[in-house]
């Protein structure tokens, strides 16, 4: 009989995958979950922020469907002008990633029209953590209360190595993506749209982006693909402030400066 090799190094290559997986925790978050639960399946926690506090590399959380319902008693910390709602600053490692993924055929909304922290930058979802994978989040109903020149944010990146994917951000009053430092971040298959700071200079509107890379000094190997921006109040893309070049692969960008009823903005 033949020897198949072919079959010797499948089974080496799942001897030494065997460690990673048995050290990989799995935890949920659900509508009708309570942060006192251990965050199993059966009994999910509530938050994002909750599941963050017991992650560690390797780990996966995911989401539910439904919506969740946001309120400022849930901003994790307020600092300087900015309210950050969900702050995911623990880091993965190099092929050991901390995945924050909707369940599978789920969607998982989070709405936060509610969050109007006075004199503060909302900032849904911030992102200091590197090796951080987020998929198939919808955003919605970002808020925006300052009427000075400034934004609010839907999803803020200073990682490195993050991965943001299919994830819907609309109906809102910031910006949708907005990198800001890090590098070799992959920004995939992402849209933004019907997105119009109408409390901007009282009603002036024109400063919301749907995506944003302004990546500093050294902060290379940015790319964006497959991501879609419409209906926006400024650009569909802008890198106005980058220092070093971002890639953008077949991304559309169509009606940004216009509101969804095709009116100038």
């Amino acid at each position: 009989m033949e020897f198949n090799y072919k079959w010797v190094n499948v089974l080496v290559l799942v001897y030494f995958a065997l460690p990673l997986w048995a050290n990989a925790e799995i935890y949920f978050v659900a509508t009708d979950g309570n942060n006192d639960n251990p965050g199993t399946m059966a009994q999910p926690f509530a938050s994002i922020q909750q599941a963050q506090n017991h992650v560690a590399p390797g780990d996966t959380v995911y989401i539910r469907g439904g919506i969740y319902t946001m309120t400022e008693s849930l901003i994790a910390l307020k600092e300087k002008i900015w309210a950050r709602v969900i702050l995911l600053d623990k880091s993965g490692l190099p092929n050991k990633r901390i995945n924050y993924w909707a369940y599978l055929n789920e969607q998982p909304i989070f709405d936060f029209s509610k969050v109007k922290p006075e004199g503060y930058r909302v900032n849904a979802f911030d992102v200091p953590g590197s090796w951080i994978h987020l998929k198939g989040i919808e955003v919605i109903g970002v808020q925006f209360t300052i009427n000075t020149h400034t934004q609010s944010i839907c999803f803020t990146n200073n990682g490195s190595h993050n991965i943001y994917e299919q994830l819907s951000i609309h109906d809102g009053q910031a910006i949708g993506i907005y990198s800001l430092r890090g590098s070799h971040n992959f920004f995939l298959n992402c849209d933004v749209y019907n997105n119009h700071d109408y409390t901007f200079e009282e009603g002036k509107v024109g400063n919301v982006d749907g995506f944003g890379c302004h990546a500093g000094k050294d902060d290379v190997g940015n790319i964006f693909r497959g991501c879609r921006a419409w209906f926006n109040s400024d650009d569909g893309y802008d890198c106005i402030n980058s220092a070093e070049s971002v890639v953008f692969e077949n991304c559309w960008a169509f009606y940004n400066g216009y509101s969804k009823e095709f009116e100038g903005l």
